[in-house]
């Protein structure tokens, strides 16, 4: 119930009919987990999306949007990180100025 409300009742909110399911012609934001850790151990055989909803303490394995990769194997591609954390610190820092 949660993983369709999360596709296909998003997908209605937002009055879209190219959203919402994974299927030909559709756009997609995709996430990967890999479920074989200990921090899922005995919730992922049972209901792989109440262990990721309840037990997710890391960063993602995989992520897709719009069919464009965004990070593979747990790495963030095509930005430098390092600039990127130094732009949130220098906002950081604006914010508490």
């Amino acid at each position: 119930e949660a993983l369709e409300i999360a596709t296909l009742g998003g997908a209605r909110v937002l009055g879209r009919d190219d959203i919402g399911a994974l299927a030909a012609g559709m756009a997609a934001d995709i996430v990967g987990i890999r479920l074989g850790n200990l921090d899922y151990a005995g919730a992922a055989p049972h209901d792989p999306v109440a262990a990721l909803i309840f037990c997710y303490p890391r960063k993602a394995d995989l992520v897709m949007v719009n069919g464009r990769t965004l990070v593979d194997h747990g790495e963030l591609l095509g930005w430098d990180l390092g600039r990127v954390v130094a732009e949130h610190n220098r906002v950081a820092r604006r914010l508490v100025a």
